[in-house]
């Protein structure tokens, strides 16, 4: 029994190579989320005002996703202690 709980938490991959993908997931979503948030800004009937705000929106969150990505091989390399 100890066998089969010790297969379930072995690692499949690396630490780096969770890190690089969840990188180009962050990546990939602030890039999807730009495209089609202005896509739909465009389709949208919208007066000046809630255009800025609409843009204001896309951009910031394609920002944040940008920035997530970026942040995330400094956020790995930096390891917590726990307290068990």
């Amino acid at each position: 029994m100890v066998d089969v709980l010790r297969q379930f938490i072995r690692p499949l991959t690396s630490q780096a190579f969770d890190v690089r993908m969840a990188q180009l997931s962050c990546w990939l979503a602030a890039g999807m989320v730009l495209v089609l948030g202005f896509f739909k800004l465009t389709q949208l009937p919208l007066n000046e005002t809630e255009w800025f705000f609409g843009v204001l929106l896309v951009l910031t969150v394609g920002l944040l996703a940008t920035l997530i990505g970026m942040v995330l091989p400094i956020a790995a390399k930096c390891k917590v202690p726990r307290d068990n």
